[in-house]
């Protein structure tokens, strides 16, 4: 189903960076200002000046970041700081990271894959996407007419057939071998022979794509490929290089695609709304209480919450030093609160209840978009924490989703509401670009 090929990237000359921990950054969408500031401040071809160019002062409508992204693209490549592969190709990319003290390896295939409609379920979203996001992406891509970081999409491999051939792919020496930022690592290979390519593209041909991470890119990328083609009218092929986005594509069971959930943070509620919140819970939830102060007490919560076979969350600054753990009562009770246009499948996701039944519904939240009221953390004890020091007046925890109801709701042509996923850690943006020319 997909059309997987290969495709001339473009990668930092090794005569000038050997240190990809010095010009690698985080895609767009995770970078806070100051991180901005110190990835700027860490190397003068450090890859944010293409992925998040600073705004200045005078910028306009014609004359602004995208443009200097765009400029700095050009210069860096006619001064040879990022040079064209001399070949097409596909990159194979083992991303090494820790977590809680555990390394993980996350393998991955980079390639050039065919737009699609998403009426042809051939890539499917599980996620919306929202209009300001995907208007700076849009920018970007028109300005650099590249892809300056690849969308993450999941697959699946139920043969191991995609396993098997990346383990041969992968016995000789890595073309890098390189740190990244935040104590990652990372080794890409570049496959240019025929055969191999060939071999592997052809393993798609039967499997849709689940993207996992980079709505907005392939959003934008769609929109782009349409003014391109109402450019060229009746002289398109369809083979034109903005019919493909550069993609980097990891199994559904692969042992270093990590999940986590992304939990929510409130704040700006009136304390009589807070308070009111309780006996609207007991209505609709069995309520159990952990006290945070026992010495097993994260256990016992984290243990609660993966056993239950029901919709189930827990919430902290409602009371005291305690968790309170929620466990549906009647899904038919929540089905009132619910949009009446989406499935019993959505309406039951631990994460459509928070968003429409307690943010919406009881605490009187309508705007998610909202981030003076609402954040969005995956760090459980970063949340209390920040619920303790009185920054947010409540924080929600969510259990991971597994790549399995991702997938079951992208099936079922649904979309989750927003910030529903959180796979970690992002992928890096400066590893490879793909010209759309």
């Amino acid at each position: 189903m997909a059309l997987v090929r290969p495709f001339r990237g473009i990668r930092y000359n090794p005569e000038f960076v050997k240190d990809y921990s010095q010009v690698m950054c985080p895609p767009y969408d995770v970078i806070s200002p100051t991180e901005q500031d110190a990835y700027y401040r860490l190397n003068k071809h450090n890859y944010i000046r293409i992925e998040l160019t600073k705004e200045l002062p005078g910028d306009s409508e014609h004359d602004n970041k995208y443009g200097l992204a765009s400029n700095t693209l050009e210069n860096w490549l006619e001064e040879g700081i990022l040079l064209p592969e001399s070949k097409p190709a596909i990159y194979i990319h083992e991303h090494y990271f820790t977590l809680e003290d555990y390394r993980y390896c996350r393998r991955s295939i980079i390639a050039a894959v065919r737009l699609e409609e998403w009426s042809k379920m051939i890539v499917r979203p599980h996620e919306g996407t929202l209009f300001k996001a995907r208007s700076d992406r849009e920018a970007l891509l028109r300005s650099t007419k590249a892809n300056t970081s690849p969308v993450f999409v999941m697959y699946e491999d139920q043969d191991k057939a995609v396993k098997q051939l990346l383990s041969s792919l992968t016995k000789s020496r890595p073309q890098l071998n390189s740190d990244g930022y935040d104590d990652e690592h990372h080794h890409l290979w570049i496959i240019t022979e025929p055969d191999s390519i060939d071999a592997l593209s052809g393993l798609f041909n039967q499997k849709p794509l689940y993207i996992a991470d980079g709505h907005h890119r392939y959003e934008s990328a769609l929109k782009y490929k349409r003014e391109q083609e109402a450019i060229l009218g009746n002289n398109a092929t369809g083979d034109e290089p903005f019919n493909y986005l550069m993609m980097e594509m990891v199994d559904f069971q692969d042992p270093g695609l990590v999940n986590l959930p992304p939990h929510r943070l409130v704040r700006g509620v009136s304390r009589n709304t807070i308070n009111s919140l309780m006996p609207k819970l007991e209505y609709l939830f069995d309520i159990t209480e952990v006290h945070l102060d026992h010495p097993e007490a994260w256990i016992d919560i984290e243990a609660m919450m993966s056993k239950s076979q029901n919709t189930c969350l827990a919430l902290f600054g409602l009371g005291g030093d305690r968790i309170h753990i929620i466990e549906v009562k009647d899904h038919q009770k929540l089905n009132q609160m619910m949009p009446a246009f989406h499935s019993d499948l959505y309406n039951k996701l631990d994460v459509s209840i928070i968003d429409h039944v307690i943010l919406e519904g009881l605490l009187g939240l309508t705007d998610m978009t909202d981030l003076s009221r609402i954040a969005f953390n995956h760090n459980i004890r970063e949340i209390i924490d920040l619920v303790k020091n009185r920054e947010y007046q409540l924080a929600i925890i969510l259990r991971p989703m597994s790549p399995e109801v991702i997938k079951e709701v992208a099936d079922a042509n649904q979309r989750m509401p927003r910030k529903s996923t959180y796979f970690h850690p992002k992928l890096p943006s400066g590893l490879v670009l793909n010209r759309l020319f």
